[in-house]
């Protein structure tokens, strides 16, 4: 029943109720009719052998054999009639006609009335006794006496008739093959009249089942006629009105469906934090620009940019902190290039570029600013300023790179040189000499412990020069480090100091400076020359009274006031760790020592210091001494700077001098000393000891 259609299920529920009740009809009818002329035959049968049965009795008490046998014969010539037997009472057989079937022990039965003795199916006969007649005397003249009981009467014979059933069976026949063809005739009637109603109902119902399947197929602009009426009306304006509120939605649905596609085409080409390109976009463009140049376009640069000292603006303001920072340098790098130029964030802290027709010097003036305007930046969150930079790695692209990962290796190899040779600046370096790739930070623990095990921490010293007339006469430097490694380039302090504070290793390096320069100091002493060293300290040995003890315990030792110690920091450690910095500026003072602050001037907060930490020195932020001479603002900048440390009795210190016209500048403003290629060379710190201060006149 499940496997049929509507159609069919309904042409089921039309004619199989139908179709019972006129069968019924018909077959009790029929059966009736069957039983009826049987019940005919039977009536007119005894009626029969009644009648012969009376009219025998003459002859067969007068003996008249002939008169008998003409009864018989007159009997037989009733319809349906096959045989008479008239039987006397001894059941001999007197008078015959026809052909008879009855047995001989039938014949001489006795038999009580009329009534059917045996039947086949095709005769039956029926048997009736010959009885004398009771009253012999004419009862007009002899009464019959009220006592006179009744005597039974008596039977002188009886007579047998056989009938022939072909007749009956025929008309049986006929009126079951009437019974038949009526009912065929009614069935293909109601058979008809099923179809044209299944069909009535299905046809409408078939319509907006196909109209289903066209819908569900993606058709929504199908309708169904409305033809019916009644519920089938209702289903077919129904569908309708559906199919419109469907095809609205879908193009509604559609269009949300296309913005958000083109959204999520946008987000897989751009970084959700800055917007900018993201790595596989910037890859995609560079590997076309590539492909552009093979086939003899123009050639380009590519940047890659590392932000320096980012990591503490998250450890310090957190990570909310540091994506507005990253959100701020990407509109401030996004602000010097071109609109054909490509700026996209790799990943972290780290940005590429890629510099369309554009190579050599040009690139490299680009990378320059870049470089510059990262420098100068400084990050403002709450009440805290923070001094950001940027490593560099530039690499020209060619028609012999062959694809984009020999230049991307080359660039991320050039940005770490840049960041291992003292980070915010910018190195160049070709594909064609694309060094190992930079090794994994994991590996700095081992490295960082390995060196200072096997002293390969190589201490250097960078000579300060006096720049004014009344300066003290003894000898200035600041001790830095460099890491060296077989096969691998040297290491500059910035980038050593970075990774040896992710695994809490930079207490040990300071621990080496204090070592060091304590004894430089005692052995300048004994030699009767006076020696100043610069120390600087990472932003871990602040909070650890180890770097405390172990400088009173090396000044102990050798006996040595801590006058000649000056232990710097960065001034943004102040800003972040403020109670820190004053309880260890505390601690250092009361041995002696003396504190100063590196990277002074490049934030707003950088006078607020001054009194708080009381420095002995300020070394001068490279920001206020890059534009020196050229810019005006950072002129009148540095002499503001250096007016108020001059009247705190703060000595100030310029950075990076290479030029030696900037030492006259600089003299003429006053600062108090110079550092960098303008005044001296960085060279080992045993060396410089022995030449320029112990065998010094």
């Amino acid at each position: 029943m499940t496997r049929l259609n509507l159609r069919q299920r309904l042409l089921l529920l039309s004619l199989l109720p139908s179709a019972a009740i006129a069968i019924t009809l018909v077959s009790y009818f029929t059966l009736s009719g069957i039983q009826t002329l049987e019940g005919e035959l039977r009536t007119k049968a005894l009626a029969t052998v009644r009648y012969l049965a009376q009219i025998s009795e003459y002859g067969i008490i007068s003996g008249q054999i002939e008169s008998l046998h003409g009864l018989a014969q007159t009997t037989i010539q009733e319809s349906d009639v096959k045989a008479t037997i008239i039987v006397s009472p001894k059941g001999r057989a007197i008078a015959v006609g026809g052909r008879v079937s009855l047995a001989s022990e039938i014949l001489r039965q006795s038999l009580d009335g009329p009534k059917m003795v045996t039947e086949t199916e095709s005769w039956i006969a029926f048997g009736a006794p010959v009885l004398r007649s009771q009253n012999e005397s004419d009862a007009l003249f002899e009464p019959v006496s009220s006592n006179t009981k009744p005597t039974p009467p008596e039977v002188i014979g009886h007579v047998f008739i056989e009938f022939d059933k072909t007749e009956l069976i025929n008309q049986q026949r006929e009126l079951l093959l009437r019974g038949l063809i009526i009912v065929f005739i009614g069935l293909i009637g109601i058979a008809l009249l099923a179809i044209a109603m299944a069909d009535s109902l299905a046809r409408p119902l078939k319509r907006l089942v196909q109209a289903v399947r066209e819908m569900s197929s993606g058709r929504l602009d199908t309708r169904v006629p409305t033809h019916s009426s009644a519920e089938l009306g209702i289903l077919e304006h129904g569908f309708n009105e559906m199919a419109n509120h469907l095809e609205e939605v879908h193009h509604s649905m559609q269009s949300r469906i296309e913005e958000a596609t083109a959204q999520l085409a946008f987000q897989a080409r751009h970084d959700a934090l800055t917007g900018l390109l993201n790595r596989r976009e910037f890859e995609n463009r560079l590997d076309k620009a590539l492909s552009a140049v093979q086939a003899g376009g123009e050639e380009f640069s590519v940047l890659l940019l590392d932000l320096d000292r980012f990591k503490p603006v998250n450890d310090t303001c957190g990570h909310l902190a540091g994506d507005e920072l990253l959100r701020q340098i990407s509109q401030l790098f996004q602000g010097r290039l071109r609109e054909e130029d490509t700026l996209a964030r790799l990943g972290g802290d780290e940005f590429g570029i890629i510099l369309a027709n554009c190579s050599g010097a040009r690139a490299r003036q680009v990378a320059d600013d870049i470089c510059g305007l990262a420098g100068a930046y400084r990050f403002i969150w709450q009440d805290k300023v923070f001094a950001i930079g940027a490593s560099i790695g530039l690499t020209p692209v060619s028609r012999r790179v062959r694809n984009i990962n020999e230049v991307l290796a080359a660039s991320d190899s050039a940005c770490y040189r840049a960041k291992e040779s003292g980070r915010n600046q910018v190195c160049e370096q070709e594909t064609s000499n694309v060094p190992e790739r930079r090794q994994e930070s994991n590996n700095w623990a081992g490295r960082i412990a390995s060196a200072l095990a096997e002293d390969r921490l190589l201490i250097e010293a960078l000579p300060l020069k006096a720049l004014q007339n009344d300066a003290p006469g003894y000898h200035y430097v600041e001790l830095s480090a460099r890491l060296h490694e077989p096969g691998q380039a040297p290491i500059a302090l910035s980038a050593l100091i970075d990774a040896a504070e992710r695994y809490d290793l930079a207490s040990s390096i300071d621990q080496r400076f204090i070592e060091t320069a304590i004894n430089a100091i005692d052995r300048a002493r004994r030699h009767n020359k006076q020696l100043h060293c610069l120390i600087p300290l990472s932003r871990t040995s602040l909070g650890r009274r180890a770097i405390i003890d172990l400088i009173a315990r090396n000044l102990a030792r050798h006996n040595l006031p801590g006058d000649g110690l000056c232990l710097i920091f960065s001034e943004d450690v102040t800003t972040h760790h403020n109670s820190q910095a004053l309880e260890f500026s505390r601690q250092v003072r009361a041995l002696g020592c003396q504190v100063g602050l590196d990277d002074f001037g490049g934030g707003l907060s950088s006078f607020s210091h001054l009194r708080a930490i009381a420095p002995a020195c300020v070394k001068l932020s490279r920001s206020l001494t890059r534009d020196l001479g050229g810019n005006r603002a950072s002129t009148a900048l540095l002499r503001a700077v250096q007016e108020i440390t001059a009247d705190l009795d703060i000595h100030s210190i310029a950075d990076n001098i290479n030029d030696p016209a900037k030492l006259q500048q600089l003299e003429e403003l006053g600062i108090s000393y110079a550092q960098g290629l303008a005044v001296a060379p960085c060279e080992p710190f045993e060396v410089w000891l022995e030449g320029a201060v112990i065998r010094s006149a």
